[in-house]
């Protein structure tokens, strides 16, 4: 159950990642440079902390 959990997590995080970089696209779109790199700057954050708790889960499947 947990390892289920986990992995939904995880997509939830790479979509919230992809999100964050369609919104950038429309602020750079826009000419609002500031906002379009803050918004890259947290979909990359967002993508990097996806990895971890994948690679976590997959270690955590192993162990088990």
């Amino acid at each position: 159950m947990r390892f289920f959990l986990l992995w939904l997590v995880v997509v939830g995080l790479f979509g919230a990642g992809l999100w964050f970089f369609h919104e950038s696209s429309q602020f750079l779109l826009d000419r609002d440079y500031l906002a379009g790199l803050l918004h890259v700057v947290v979909g990359l954050a967002t993508l990097r902390s996806a990895v971890e708790v994948a690679r976590l889960t997959i270690v955590l499947e192993l162990r088990s």
